[in-house]
């Protein structure tokens, strides 16, 4: 999943300052490697060694719901409201994906991929991947909201889905 800002801009990761701790936030090893090497040349001796912690995305739900910064919005947000919002999120990022390149699927698009019948078994797996991932979420609301059907079926491999 991706974030992005009202204006459209893409947000690599988050930044905050807590006392003596920077503790930059973001959903990939690569973009923490980069940001690492990004706060590294701007803050030079100033930062330590970085402590690196992983979790899926089921610890960072449950971390924020905890930390308290989660509260606003469960108390704010009834539950099938939030699940619709998720739904919509997921429908906007997956029908953005289908166009993008994808370097499981051998650095072509889902929609170029499934043009071939090894390409077909490719796309089919990494629906399969990208549906147990979102069903780990730990949200039953927002998986019972959104269904990944229309994408096999515009992708034309609903045949593979078993």
């Amino acid at each position: 999943m991706s974030t992005t800002l009202d204006d459209g801009g893409l947000v690599l990761g988050t930044l905050e300052l807590k006392g003596h701790q920077l503790r930059l936030q973001v959903n990939s090893k690569t973009r923490a490697e980069q940001g690492t090497a990004v706060l590294r040349n701007a803050l030079g001796s100033l930062i330590g060694s970085p402590l690196t912690q992983i979790m899926t995305a089921e610890q960072a739900l449950e971390e924020q719901r905890t930390s308290g910064r989660g509260d606003v919005l469960e108390d704010e947000i009834p539950l099938e409201e939030e699940a619709e919002i998720l739904a919509a999120v997921f429908e906007q990022h997956y029908r953005r994906v289908l166009d993008e390149v994808v370097p499981g699927l051998g650095h072509v698009t889902p929609r170029q991929a499934v043009k071939t019948a090894a390409g077909k078994k490719k796309v089919a797996a990494w629906l399969k991947q990208i549906e147990a991932t979102t069903a780990g979420l730990g949200r039953e609301e927002a998986g019972a909201s959104f269904s990944f059907d229309w994408m096999w079926e515009e992708l034309g491999i609903k045949g593979l889905r078993k």
